[in-house]
């Protein structure tokens, strides 16, 4: 007789809905403040969202601890950024350090489902983009992410 072992992951989906709109002279970011796994809510005030930079947010579910490891990498290669060049990473090149970072990360990808979003400092125009969890980068004028995809 064999024992058997429950399943262990090393990720788990503490859920949560982010969504983004775009327009010629507006962008609207928002999520939900719930952080919960399965059944049990762990924080009713939990924020999803981080501003990268003046000119850049960034709205993630999934596995928070994940977001949460993105996120202080992220802050930290935009640290190194304005160090050497004296200036605020744009939005399309976080987005396009942020594609790279997850791509990086393919055989044990960091579980968040992000977008991105700002104004682009040389057109002035406003945009979104989407992260899926290991290569897809889609620019986009609205998105939504999360557990609202069944809705």
């Amino acid at each position: 007789m064999t024992k058997q072992h429950p399943a262990w992951s090393p990720y788990d989906n503490n859920g949560g809905t982010c969504v983004a709109i775009a327009g010629a002279d507006y962008c609207v970011t928002a999520a939900d403040t719930r952080m919960s796994t399965g059944y049990s809510i762990l924080s009713r005030d939990y924020s999803k969202i981080i501003k990268l930079a003046d000119k850049c947010v960034m709205a993630s579910s999934g596995f928070q601890a994940d977001v949460k490891a993105l996120q202080k990498l992220l802050a930290a290669r935009h640290l190194i950024y304005q160090h050497q060049h004296n200036k605020q990473m744009s939005c399309p090149a976080m987005g396009q350090l942020l594609s790279n970072t997850l791509y990086y990360k393919r055989f044990f990808p960091y579980y968040s489902f992000n977008v991105l979003g700002g104004l682009d400092n040389e057109v002035f125009k406003f945009f979104f983009f989407s992260f899926l969890v290991i290569v897809k980068f889609l620019f986009l004028f609205h998105f939504r992410e999360g557990l609202c995809l069944h809705i």
